[in-house]
């Protein structure tokens, strides 16, 4: 073959030339782009766990101590601070006023007859979560939710919860059971206090913590009901490995729609908490703003509404200062729908800081004889939801909701590995 001393020689290498170089750094340049922004945090498994477990006893501290205080105070904020369980039996020392005429001011009478905890829906709808996700994996749908509701929710259910789940009686599915259209009672308080698990199942992984909470509002509210979910969503899972109070709550409001009422309502607390060192002024100035008519919008039943309940919440953790016993006690004593608001920031506190942050007698000193030797004597009685166990160890519930969040971890571009004979995560937020 003869060669032509004028023809170019062709590169040998792919990638030779001005062009094919440029292209290369081009290529790196995008790979290396894919990774900007994502960063990883690491946790001990142990840590972990008892972020966890420190996330289910809190709600229950919380669902307890608010108990006695729901919906009696609205107008005006308990005038002591709730330090403690009360009962019937401090009526009279100090004159507040109680649900006497049910088991919520009974809660001694309550922990020694279940021996324990016991089910209450600040707790137990996301027990059937737990359930179901277990069943049919983190991506359930919502005819397998509905599926779970009907097998399992039936009794002790109020206002958005009962309609969403009447209106599945019906065939419908949601979110249109939570609709505005179909469900009158779109604005309540409910869909933010069933759905903290989704940020336990998701830590520091928050845009999945959010999708999986609105998700899980939608069954049964809708509207600015369902910011509040999204904003409680991302402070639990961002409180993994976050401390700061006010970090959290900043990141919360930003994350929410400017046109978001809710995201004005928290705004206005921040600023309120800035310029009133006494929590009290802030609370009047929410219930003048926020109890009625707002601008352009209405809060139906106020007190029971996600908005005002959210707000107080909100309120408390400020002011609480990463506190545990010092924001439930705001929580509660801010009156409203109470024991929920309570349940929800006890349980974000509890991530926050591990079950070591909760008061010894908190866990220990509910029933009226003696004293248990563990947390709520390791039993939660399950005596509301159908059709699953009615005894359970909590340790078994907190591994089990370990299982789902190492499951989601690692589906989500996280590890798992050892170091020092230790079990760590790391995981991608």
């Amino acid at each position: 073959m003869k060669i032509n001393p004028c023809q170019k020689s062709q590169p040998i290498y792919p990638f030779t030339g001005y062009k094919h170089i440029y292209l290369l750094i081009f290529a790196l340049c995008f790979i290396q782009s894919l990774s900007i922004g994502q960063t990883f945090k690491t946790i001990e498994k142990q840590e972990l766990r008892d972020k966890i477990e420190a996330y289910w006893l809190g709600q229950l501290v919380g669902n307890y101590m608010g108990f006695p205080f729901e919906n009696v105070y609205r107008e005006e904020p308990i005038p002591i601070i709730i330090d403690r369980y009360f009962t019937v039996n401090d009526l009279e020392t100090h004159q507040l006023n109680m649900n006497e005429n049910d088991r919520r001011s009974y809660g001694h009478i309550m922990a020694d007859a279940m021996g324990g905890a016991w089910s209450d829906d600040d707790t137990d709808i996301e027990f059937v979560t737990l359930h179901a996700v277990e069943k049919y994996g983190l991506d359930i749908s919502y005819q397998e939710i509905t599926d779970m509701w009907k097998a399992h929710i039936n009794r002790f259910i109020w206002a958005a919860n009962r309609q969403a789940r009447d209106l599945m009686e019906e065939g419908m599915l949601p979110p249109a059971t939570g609709s505005k259209e179909n469900n009158p009672y779109w604005y309540r308080i409910t869909s933010q206090l069933v759905n903290e698990i989704w940020s336990v199942f998701y830590p520091g992984m928050t845009s999945k913590a959010v999708e999986r909470a609105e998700w899980g509002a939608k069954i049964m509210c809708d509207g600015w009901a369902v910011d509040a979910t999204k904003a409680y969503a991302i402070m639990y899972s961002k409180a993994f490995f976050e401390k700061d109070v006010h970090l959290l709550v900043q990141s919360a409001a930003a994350s929410l729609p400017d046109s978001s009422p809710y995201k004005r309502g928290m705004i206005d607390v921040v600023r309120w908490h800035k310029e009133n060192q006494d929590w009290r002024e802030t609370r009047k100035l929410i219930h003048q703003k926020y109890y009625d008519y707002v601008d352009d919008f209405k809060v139906p039943d106020p007190y029971l509404s996600s908005f005002v309940n959210g707000l107080a919440g909100i309120m408390a953790i400020l002011y609480g200062e990463g506190d545990f016993l010092k924001t439930v006690g705001i929580a509660v004593s801010a009156g409203y729908d109470c024991d929920n608001q309570a349940a929800t920031c006890a349980g974000l506190l509890g991530v926050i800081n591990g079950s070591a942050g909760i008061p010894e007698n908190l866990l220990l000193e509910l029933p009226s004889r003696g004293k248990w030797t563990v947390p709520f004597n390791n039993t939660y009685i399950n005596y509301l939801r159908d059709n699953l166990p009615n005894y359970n160890r909590i340790s078994d519930i907190v591994d089990r909701i370990l299982a789902v969040t190492e499951q989601a971890i690692l589906e989500n571009g996280g590890k798992k590995f050892e170091r020092s004979g230790k079990t760590y995560f790391e995981i991608r937020q």
